[in-house]
């Protein structure tokens, strides 16, 4: 009985190793320091509180659904105005859709538009994997980065998630 347990679990284990290297999980993000050279535009909606507050999960679920309707045109993406460490308790986010330009479609109600500025000095952290293992590599590191260069970040990060191609995170240095 115990050997039979301890093949589930080995096979379990595989299961997941495979699917974590699928995902993505074990390639290292690429990481650079750059100046901006263009503004990224987002449309969307401030968020301030909890994390795991259902408010901010449904800020995310309708801009996801004004991206498959059609209604908004770009990548899933969001600014974060506070370290990651802290916005589990306290996000202070301005959640939507990384956008052309302000001007070629009408903003759903309720959304404005939000820039993240060019010229801005920026840890540049991209990884081709899943959305869903990519966030704690690039943050991971851009904080390792930042450390090992004797960077400040001013804890202002724009995320951004495309449908094809790598996810990112720029981080805005001091």
């Amino acid at each position: 009985m115990n050997k039979i347990f301890l093949a589930l679990a080995l096979l379990l284990a595989a299961g997941f190793a495979v699917a974590y290297w699928k995902m993505g999980g074990f390639k290292a993000p690429v990481i650079t320091l750059e100046t901006t050279a263009k503004p990224y535009y987002l449309a969307g909606r401030y968020y301030e509180g909890p994390a795991n507050d259902e408010a901010f999960g449904n800020l995310t679920r309708d801009a996801y659904q004004y991206r498959k309707d059609g209604k908004l045109r770009g990548d899933f993406g969001n600014i974060f105005y506070n370290s990651p460490e802290s916005s589990r308790d306290a996000a202070k986010v301005f959640v939507g859709v990384v956008v052309a330009d302000t001007t070629s479609q009408t903003l759903p109600t309720n959304y404005r538009y939000r820039t993240f500025a060019a010229g801005q000095r920026v840890v540049h952290a991209r990884v081709d994997a899943s959305f869903l293992v990519a966030p704690d590599k690039l943050y991971t590191g851009i904080k390792e980065y930042a450390a090992a260069n004797k960077l400040t970040l001013q804890n202002i990060y724009l995320e951004r998630f495309p449908d094809k191609g790598e996810p990112e995170v720029l981080a805005v240095v001091k």
